[in-house]
């Protein structure tokens, strides 16, 4: 009999769960043996996740129905959290100057201060066992490719500070805190404005990459197995196409 996962039994909630990496990472999870919880706006596709692969389907929207009351339903469902998944994100590309200053607002209620309320809800939960916490950024939180992705990469860049001080915060409790920074990846998060020319040039880009969903979702997998001893900080992970000069000219960027 083969050895059981090191998630076997475990405890995971996953935002962001209905499509894209969130998606992907719930499906490696509950494939592992892990009990899942996942977290999104589109019940429909909560649910026919929840046939498929048994994932405690929590229908919500961080950022309007309040997260503690969603993080509430997850832990009651699971009895407990061992594993929080920050994948929950939505991306609005256009210049400063031309950008409607709602889709700022947007971009950081989800992808920052959506992502802080869901771990405050969390944490409690998390101490009592040790758990791990891993918080989906993107390569863009590093280093801005283009100016039409400025205000996006700087939502990312506050994952990467909320990452960090969470590491320092959680240092003795034994919590263990993984950033992720893939680069262009296969997903739906450009779907959302095909009307705008910029979006459509990063869908396309994305799609035409050859990095997935599951690519990242197995990653994140090699963190959340590592020995107890051991903390994947970061993993920065990038498809084998786009070299920093390819992402840069891809988008736009001459400089």
């Amino acid at each position: 009999m083969p050895d059981r996962s090191p998630l076997h039994d475990r405890r995971v909630l996953v935002t962001g769960a209905s499509s894209g990496i969130g998606r992907a990472i719930a499906i490696a999870c509950a494939d592992a043996g892990a009990r899942v919880a996942g977290i999104a706006r589109r019940a429909e596709r909560l649910e026919a996740l929840s046939d498929a692969h048994g994932v405690v389907p929590v229908a919500g929207d961080v950022t309007a129905d309040g997260a503690s009351s969603l993080v509430a339903s997850a832990v009651d469902a699971l009895g407990g959290l061992d594993v929080l998944v920050n994948a929950a994100g939505i991306a609005r590309m256009g210049l400063i100057a031309d950008t409607d200053p709602s889709d700022w607002r947007a971009m950081f209620d989800v992808n920052v201060l959506g992502l802080l309320e869901v771990t405050q809800a969390a944490l409690p939960a998390l101490k009592d066992g040790g758990g791990s916490i891993v918080n989906i950024s993107s390569m863009s939180g590093r280093r801005i490719p283009a100016a039409e992705g400025g205000v996006y990469s700087a939502t990312k860049f506050a994952v990467h500070a909320i990452s960090e001080a969470l590491r320092m915060e959680l240092q003795e409790s034994g919590v263990r805190v993984t950033t992720m920074a893939p680069g262009f990846v296969s997903t739906e998060i450009f779907d959302d404005r095909p009307d705008s020319a910029v979006t459509e040039r990063y869908r396309k880009m994305a799609a035409g990459v050859g990095m997935e969903a599951e690519d990242v979702a197995a990653a994140v997998l090699h963190a959340l197995t590592a020995p107890a001893s051991v903390g994947m900080v970061e993993i920065a992970m990038v498809p084998m196409s786009q070299s920093d000069e390819a992402y840069r000219d891809a988008v736009g960027d001459k400089d």
